[in-house]
Parts: C-alpha cells; structure tokens; sequence
C-alpha cells in the first residue's frame, strides 16, 4: 500500500509496527521459579505432615501410659515396660532402658530393644548413668567407645556391647533423682532436639508412675498396720489375761505384714531367751527351740540385740562368720527353717532389756 507524504507530493511506503513478544530466555526463568516454588511448597507440606504425624504418635504414646498408669496404679513395671517401648519407638532408638537407684547401684527396672542390658551398674560418675543421676542433668553423648577417660565405665560397656550414641534423663522427684531414662543407638548419630524433649517427657511420665505406686503402697501398708494394730487389742481385750491368744495374734500380723515365712516370740529373763511362742515354723527348727532355753553369745545376733536394744537385720544369715561359729541359734534358723533373712525386734519395758524379743525369719532366697 503506498500513500503520500504530507511533506511533499512523493509516494512512501507505510512503516509496519513490530509486535513485542516476551524473550525465550524470561519464559523459561519463570517456569523455573514456578517449579522452584512448587517445590518449596511440597517441601513444606512434607515437613508439616511429618510433625503432625510425629505430635500424633506421640500423643497416643502418652495417652497408653497414662492410661496404663491409670489401669495399674501400684503395678509400675507394666508403666516402666510401655515408657521404654514408647521412647525406643518414637526416638528412633536401638533400645531404652529404665534405672533405679538402690544405695551405691543403679538396678534396671525397665528395657526394650536389642541390644544386651545388664542387671545392675555401679552409681559412679566413670558411668554416665551415674554422672545424670548424681548431677541431675541430661547427658547425651555422640560416641561413648570414645569417652574412657571420662565415662571409663560406660565406654568399656559400649565396646564390649557394641553401642555408640547415649541420650540419658534423670528421674526427678522434688528435687532428687530416683534413677534415670536412657536411649542407646548402635551408631554414632545424635538424638534430635525434639526427640530430647519428648524423652524428658518419658521421664516425668515414668516418675508419675513411680510416686503414684509409692504413695498407694505407703497408704496400703498403713491401712495394714492400722488393722493389725486394732485386731492385737480386740485379742488382748479378749483373752482375759492369756498371753498365748495375744502372741499368736502377734506373730500372725507380723508374719502377714513382713511378707515373712514364719516367726518366734522369744521371752528373756535376763539369761537366757524362751521360745514362747511359734508361727508357720518348720518341724525341724520347732523340734530344736523345744530342746530348751538359748543362752546369748556376745557374737550372736541375739546377743547383739540383747547389749545394743535395738533391732537387728541380717540380709544373709549364712554369709557373715558368725553363722558359722558363735551363734547356733541363727545356724539352725538356716539350716533347720530354711530361711536366709532375719529380723529381730526387742520388746522393751521401761528401756528394760529384759523382756520379750520377736523374731521372724523370711523365706529363703
């Protein structure tokens, strides 16, 4: 098409416009950042997703202690046994394990996993069981084969048993550690900040569960003595003077409470201790205290009641060397009653030790 020019009478050709179009090289940044952000956001709902399933988990993980403790309120072992299958489980660890201190020891209450646990360890702090105890802190250590200078207990433990990473968490009870959790991987990685938290809360979980039992036990055992106590004074209101009715009723509450095997009333008389009365005792060792009175040796366990007017408890009778010389009272309680464990209490008058001496002996161990 051709027109002319307002200049002048001369023809010129017509200028076309150029359309704009985008460069290739913007498309392509676009759909890249498009992607990027798409993958971005898959990220997110990925990471969203696995919280709200790990907060799931955990949830019902609490929901089946608590209700465990609810169910079982004096039985802890089955609350202890659900905390350590629980933390294993959500921790991602090899195995978990629960401590109790008992004296100078840690004794394990509690394990699920793997790996082989034994039964007791010593409250040290070359232990990193001991050291979170005896510190009340958490320890959570990347390789303990690595730490023998410091952990020398510990790290001989893990080499010999082969494990690496340690998470351990005190159990606090107003301000005093009754034992601890700890988590165990066979390979050196450490345990993640949530995974931390969530075992602190297996802790306070566990030690719940533990004072629940504690306080339940305490008001069991004092209901039991109450009872006990009341059905001693219906026998002595009762017996119109006769004391055989008010010893048996003794030795049978005595022998109830102290979960004993059976027991003997011994009468003092200032030389010399009569067996005067005698519960559940075996024919053998009851055949024996009929042969008459038993004199006290400085050495013997009665001997040693009688000068200190105190109670005396031999958890072995067979293991000190009195069993085997000095003392024929306490040989024939072992050999001839079977019993290992023995108490004896003085039953005193005016501070006067010459009265009555009551003295159950347990069942074997």
């Amino acid at each position: 098409m051709r027109r002319r020019s307002r200049a002048g009478s001369k023809i010129t050709k017509s200028r076309r416009r150029k359309r704009s179009t985008p460069k290739r090289r913007n498309a392509s940044k676009a759909v890249r950042n498009r992607a990027v952000s798409i993958a971005d956001q898959q990220t997110e709902v990925s990471g969203l997703t696995r919280e709200l399933q790990e907060g799931q988990e955990q949830q019902r993980a609490t929901s089946e202690i608590l209700g465990v403790i609810a169910r079982s309120r004096t039985d802890v072992q089955s609350v202890l046994d659900t905390v350590c299958r629980s933390a294993a489980q959500l921790c991602q660890a090899y195995d978990a394990s629960v401590w109790r201190t008992d004296g100078d020891q840690l004794l394990l209450a509690a394990h699920h996993g793997p790996i082989t646990q034994i039964e007791s360890v010593p409250l040290v702090r070359g232990s990193v069981l001991g050291r979170s105890v005896l510190d009340m802190r958490t320890v959570h250590i990347l390789d303990l084969q690595t730490q023998g200078d410091e952990f020398p207990v510990t790290s001989e433990y893990a080499g010999r048993m082969g494990f690496r990473t340690g998470l351990y968490v005190p159990l606090l009870r107003e301000g005093v550690a009754i034992g601890v959790i700890a988590l165990r991987r066979a390979e050196a990685q450490l345990f993640t900040e949530r995974q931390v938290a969530l075992l602190q809360t297996f802790a306070d979980q566990a030690v719940i569960a533990i004072e629940n039992a504690r306080l339940l036990n305490e008001l069991r055992e004092s209901l039991q003595q109450q009872t006990a106590t009341a059905d001693v004074l219906r026998v002595i209101s009762t017996s119109a003077g006769e004391l055989q009715p008010v010893f048996q009723a003794i030795l049978d509450n005595a022998v109830r409470i102290c979960d004993a095997k059976f027991a003997v009333l011994y009468r003092y008389d200032g030389s010399a201790f009569h067996a005067d009365a005698l519960l559940n005792v075996p024919e053998a060792f009851a055949e024996e205290l009929r042969r008459g009175p038993r004199h006290p040796t400085p050495e013997s366990a009665i001997g040693r009641l009688v000068k200190a007017k105190a109670t005396i408890h031999i958890s072995d009778v067979r293991a000190e060397s009195a069993y085997l010389e000095g003392d024929p009272l306490r040989r024939a309680t072992a050999d001839l009653g079977g019993a290992r464990t023995f108490v004896a209490v003085p039953m005193l008058k005016n501070d006067d030790r010459r009265d009555r001496c009551l003295s159950p002996g347990s069942a074997p161990v």
